[in-house]
């Protein structure tokens, strides 16, 4: 039984080393291993370094942010969009259209004859519908039924018009 502690200790005291290398090379504590260049390094040919550009390595700390904008595009008009379907918002008493592509953000006021003329100009999506009426809380009856009419004399169809039962703000 004496025999078989001392041979214990001495494994235990092994795997305790060897556990200690291995952190210490992790954290970085054990100086003067992995700390130059190996073999491969030293005989790398000069000549690849010269016909590359060289790139530099950096630690994140030594990276420093910089917000980069974008370039401004052309704000394009709604006239000047490919208009597949045409968003027309009724805001209390008035109208206000988008192009279906563009940001909620772009709603622009607009009268029933430009309405007409853009409403005409939309090649229509895959369903076909070529308009689709939104309302906000503040809409009111009247235009909803004059734009109903107008786009019915305008010669589209009940299929080509996706009215919208939910309100947006």
């Amino acid at each position: 039984m004496m025999r078989k502690q001392p041979k214990r200790m001495m494994y235990a005291g092994g795997g305790v080393l060897i556990l200690g290398i291995i952190l210490g090379q992790y954290l970085g504590l054990t100086p003067g291993i992995n700390s130059g260049p190996g073999e491969g390094e030293e005989k790398a040919e000069p000549q690849a370094e010269e016909s590359s550009p060289s790139v530099m390595a950096s630690t994140e700390s030594d990276m420093i942010p910089v917000l980069i904008q974008p370039e401004p595009r052309e704000q394009k008009t709604l006239a000047e969009l490919p208009l597949q379907v045409l968003d027309i918002l009724i805001d209390d008493r008035s109208y206000k259209v988008k192009a279906d592509s563009q940001p909620r953000e772009k709603y622009q006021p607009a009268d029933i004859q430009t309405i007409l003329t853009l409403a005409g100009r939309a090649t229509g999506d895959e369903d076909g519908v070529k308009v689709r009426v939104y309302r906000t809380g503040s809409a009111r009856v009247v235009p909803e039924k004059t734009l109903k009419e107008e786009l019915t004399k305008s010669g589209l169809n009940a299929h080509q018009v996706e009215w919208k039962s939910h309100l947006i703000d």
